[in-house]
């Protein structure tokens, strides 16, 4: 992979993982719960779901961190572990993207 500073001045187009969710829900994860909480439970299932990406091809994939904001994780009470899950999140992507791939933090909206 090339350095970051030469990914962001190129004019290529590079290729992201997908959906982290829809991943997880089709190997049995269902939307009644936290998915970033899985980075603490269920680091394994997590890095399977990166690899996957990595293997198909993407370049760049994104931590498991779409809902991790004190607002989308309090209904589950792990507001308290948005530090903890954040990290190993970050943590899990970089053990899966090796020196293959980037590693860009996902972010998704508060409401």
């Amino acid at each position: 992979m090339h350095n970051f500073r030469e990914l962001i001045e190129s004019d290529r187009a590079y290729i992201f993982d997908g959906a982290m969710g829809t991943m997880l829900y089709s190997k049995g994860i269902y939307i009644n719960r936290s998915y970033d909480e899985l980075n603490l439970v269920a680091a394994d299932l997590v890095r399977e779901v990166h690899s996957e990406y990595v293997r198909a091809g993407a370049e760049i994939i994104e931590t498991n961190t779409f809902g991790a904001t004190a607002n989308k994780l309090q209904p589950y009470g792990l507001e308290g572990s948005l530090r903890e899950i954040n990290i190993r999140a970050a943590q899990i992507a970089r053990e899966a993207a090796g020196d293959r791939v980037f590693v860009a933090g996902a972010v998704g909206p508060l409401g």
